[in-house]
């Protein structure tokens, strides 16, 4: 069977917490401008980098690990944007090249240790790093604890646990803003992360869907677990911002 991010990165499918509003947030915290090299982890089917380029006129690369996600993001990159195959916890570049490094809602399904460590080295003196990961605003219950690793394939961390990981990779000056999910601002700000390419990926949805049995499957096992979604679920889910430095 597919995982829940197969499903998503086979027809091109993006998502993070707080949709490009958040993303906005992050770029302002990091102080991206058009003289930038930003390194973007977990780049998937390419809009908030194309969206980042656009707005501040800085250099981007965006590595993921899915082929299909790059393949993605390929046919509608500008001048400007580079796309690659790549892995958060052993990433392809020397020592201090990018002036910052954004993860949306990626990082939190790595070896945390790896990839921090990672974007740490990447990182120039005095870069930033420019989190949005999921964060557990209240202690879960087992029962919810057990659904998000089961389901989505993720070990939640709180805000303490967090800054405590980013400290040890020697990061300095965390700043942290942490944020509840609300629904309906969350479906839209996921469709407009779908917004360049809408018709291509509910094509390849089609597609997949009726001539892969396994990706069928796959499908309607998250329906049904997304049913099953345990009450007050999002009393305890949020997201957080965290931004940092590297000296």
């Amino acid at each position: 069977m597919y995982s829940y991010f197969e499903i998503q990165s086979k027809v091109g499918i993006t998502k993070h917490m707080g949709g490009l509003k958040s993303t906005k947030e992050l770029l302002e915290l990091c102080r991206v401008n058009d003289s930038s090299y930003v390194l973007i982890i977990g780049s998937g089917n390419g809009t908030s980098a194309i969206r980042i380029h656009q707005w501040t006129g800085c250099r981007i690369v965006g590595i993921d690990l899915s082929e299909e996600m790059v393949e993605s993001a390929l046919e509608k990159a500008d001048d400007g944007v580079e796309f690659m195959v790549g892995n958060a916890e052993d990433i392809q570049f020397p020592d201090n090249t990018f002036d910052v490094v954004i993860s949306e809602s990626v990082t939190a399904f790595t070896n945390k240790n790896k990839s921090l460590s990672e974007y740490y080295r990447v990182l120039k003196n005095g870069g930033y790093l420019g989190l949005n990961e999921v964060t557990w605003l209240e202690e879960p219950s087992h029962e919810i604890n057990d659904y998000v690793q089961r389901v989505m394939g993720l070990k939640g961390e709180n805000k303490d646990s967090w800054i405590s990981l980013l400290e040890h990779a020697g990061f300095k000056n965390i700043i942290n803003k942490s944020y509840p999910i609300n629904q309906r601002k969350q479906v839209l700000g996921d469709l407009e992360l779908q917004s360049i390419g809408f018709f291509k990926i509910w094509g390849r949805f089609i597609y997949y869907y009726l001539k892969d049995p396994e990706y069928r499957k796959s499908v309607h096992y998250f329906a049904r677990e997304g049913i099953r979604i345990p009450r007050d679920f999002t009393r305890y889910f949020g997201y957080g911002l965290y931004v940092c430095k590297k000296y």
